[in-house]
């Protein structure tokens, strides 16, 4: 019995529960939550620091200004809620239009986040990682919906609820992926996915930023040409230079949202500039257009120039894109070529996905009235490019498979016929006949 009470279980017939290592400390390891908390608060701080500079360093010299620094912190306030997508209450109307650049900015710190967290509080596993983001984005939302209060100047006023989401969603998605990195579990969970979904979201991600490229030389195009005007736009701002450094910044925050109207515009739908306005390849319908640099470029009506109808290459450019990627993938397992396409359009759905949302998010509200629609409508944008560039993709990666098993076909075919052919000239089969006949 003693025996029997001593004697090691073998390996094999461990439970799982028993094989399970035990969770390792890390040595010198805080709490998560204490710590999610201060990162939390530490990179709100660092993200309001932006806006407050720039607007102090506007109000400060700004030509004429009054005494009351209030308005200008509450304006900062208001850019950083913003950028956390929460609208902004005005009379007869609001303002929703989330300036990417400064999104992506804070998107960067909360990565960073992410990793500090991840680090302190000793993570090493997905869970701990899915843990260390919950820990930062419970405490930055609740941030975000007390800022609404520092937010509200006069007729403006933040909807708490929206902060709270907007922020929330923000700082848990990248401050996960920050804490993946950390602890070395990204490459992990790409291997957990299946190779044909990973080859599809590849194919969809590069044909995403084909179809974003050409809307960035697109823009490019049209402020060079255009770089007058925008000079124009921006010399008849009364404020000075403070003035002039504000719509800089401004622009460089928005640019991001121009890029994307231009991908619509090369996907086909267009954007609008305000109610019952359109910009498309069908025609230009506009009215007054706000004075702002990044939308110097817009034609006063009428047809687009003969530039902007390159633009309509991009679909084919990113379906080429990605069925070229799928099929080359594919065609190696000697698959049937009906499956391989159908992959081909389900990375022109993903690519439909993608700037579907991306036009979501750089849509929205510029003012009430007239200016209360900007931007492309979601849906038709992710229909549009889900079926160009789904058909054009599918198309690609059948014709590349058809192509790549013709080939290999033709490869191994003549292999027996030149193996017959090197023993019917075989010289040493040949020489001792020829002696035989001479002796």
């Amino acid at each position: 019995m003693t025996d029997t009470l001593t004697r090691p279980i073998p390996a094999a017939a461990r439970t799982p529960l028993q094989n399970a290592a035990p969770r390792r400390r890390v040595a010198g390891a805080r709490p998560r939550l204490f710590v999610g908390i201060a990162v939390a608060l530490w990179t709100a701080l660092l993200g309001l620091a932006l806006p407050v500079c720039v607007t102090l360093s506007a109000w400060v010299t700004a030509a004429h200004h009054d005494n009351a620094v209030r308005p200008a912190l509450a304006m900062a306030v208001q850019m950083w809620l913003v950028a956390h997508h929460t609208g902004l209450h005005l009379t007869g109307g609001s303002f929703s239009i989330v300036p990417l650049g400064l999104s992506m900015a804070f998107a960067a710190l909360l990565m960073r986040a992410g990793r500090q967290a991840a680090r302190l509080s000793g993570a090493h596993d997905r869970f701990d990682a899915l843990t260390t983001g919950l820990s930062i984005a419970l405490p930055y939302s609740v941030a975000a919906a007390l800022l609404t209060r520092a937010g509200q100047s006069g007729q403006v006023r933040p909807a708490p609820l929206q902060a709270m989401a907007g922020a929330f969603t923000l700082a848990l998605v990248f401050a996960v992926i920050g804490a993946l990195r950390e602890t070395d579990q990204l490459s992990g969970l790409a291997r957990a996915v299946p190779a044909d979904v990973r080859a599809v979201l590849r194919a969809a991600l590069f044909a995403t930023a084909t179809v974003i490229g050409v809307g960035f030389v697109l823009v490019a195009v049209g402020l060079a040409t255009h770089a007058e005007r925008a000079a124009a736009f921006v010399g008849s701002l009364r404020g000075g230079i403070a003035a002039a450094a504000l719509m800089a910044v401004a622009s460089i925050a928005y640019l991001p949202n121009v890029v994307v109207w231009a991908s619509a515009l090369a996907v086909g739908p267009g954007f609008a500039v305000g109610t019952k306005t359109s910009v498309a390849f069908g025609g230009v319908h506009l009215g007054a257009v706000p004075a702002l640099p990044l939308l110097a470029p817009l034609p006063s009506g009428g047809a687009l120039p003969a530039v902007a109808w390159l633009a309509a290459l991009a679909p084919v450019l990113a379906g080429l894109v990605a069925g070229r990627l799928v099929g080359r993938g594919q065609g190696e397992r000697h698959e049937p070529i009906s499956q391989i396409a159908l992959r081909g359009l389900a990375a022109g759905g993903a690519v439909g996905l993608i700037l579907g949302t991306l036009a979501w998010l750089s849509s929205g509200s510029l003012a009430p009235g007239r200016m209360a629609r900007l931007g492309p409508s979601p849906w038709q944008v992710g229909l549009a490019a889900a079926v160009e560039i789904g058909l054009v993709a599918a198309a690609t990666s059948a014709l590349i498979s058809w192509r790549y098993s013709q080939q290999t076909r033709t490869a191994e075919v003549p292999a027996p016929v030149a193996a017959e052919a090197a023993v019917m000239d075989e010289p040493l089969l040949t020489e001792p006949l020829l002696d035989e006949t001479q002796g």
